[in-house]
């Protein structure tokens, strides 16, 4: 079963009383990767006074911080804004280069709630779902035959290998992999190898 992500990234800009709010997406499927693409925006924007973020992992980690800014008023809406779209493997930072005018509570919430919700409207939704990484292995006659039926369910060929055998090395999504296994189930001569499965958009 699949859940809704974004595709690479994503950043809307805006300025609220002189100051300057920048909303960045970013796909990140591990808490390591949400972690890292806070500490990327934190280093290419040092003179910046928050970076407010909060991200929303597929494996329930939630994690969310105001980075200096009233409590409440930054992480909070951040999140919200990730929650309401209904996304997972999604990390908003929100960067606040402050303008010398306070906004006050309310203020801030707004600012940080549009500045989310405006790179995540920018950003690709796409569906997160099991890719299975596998090998086909077979005589060089039946060259014709597994390109044509790959093509056919358009099941990219991401490496081939030629020696005794041929090796095609593919991924695929599960319906379109048993889909190519069905195809050659009574051909002894075609081997399939699954590598592994991972969760990535599709």
């Amino acid at each position: 079963m699949g859940y809704l992500t974004v595709r690479g990234n994503a950043e809307f800009e805006f300025t609220e009383k002189k100051s300057q709010f920048i909303g960045r997406v970013f796909y990140t499927p591990t808490e390591a990767e949400a972690k890292d693409a806070v500490a990327r925006v934190r280093a290419a924007d040092p003179e910046a006074r928050h970076h407010v973020f909060a991200y929303v992992i597929h494996d329930g980690t939630v994690r969310m911080s105001d980075d200096g800014e009233p409590s409440g008023t930054g992480g909070a809406p951040t999140l919200n804004a990730i929650q309401k779209n209904g996304l997972e493997d999604v990390t908003v930072v929100v960067t606040r280069h402050f303008g010398g005018i306070l906004l006050g509570a309310g203020g801030l919430v707004r600012a940080y709630a549009k500045a989310a919700a405006g790179a995540l409207e920018a950003a690709e939704k796409t569906e997160a779902v099991e890719f299975i990484d596998f090998t086909v292995s077979f005589p060089y006659s039946k060259t014709g035959t597994v390109t044509y039926h790959a093509e056919k369910l358009e099941i990219p060929i991401n490496d081939r290998s030629f020696s005794d055998t041929v090796i095609f090395s593919m991924t695929a999504e599960e319906p379109a992999f048993c889909a190519l296994k069905e195809a050659f189930a009574e051909d002894i001569s075609i081997v399939f190898t699954e590598a592994g499965r991972r969760i990535a958009p599709r």
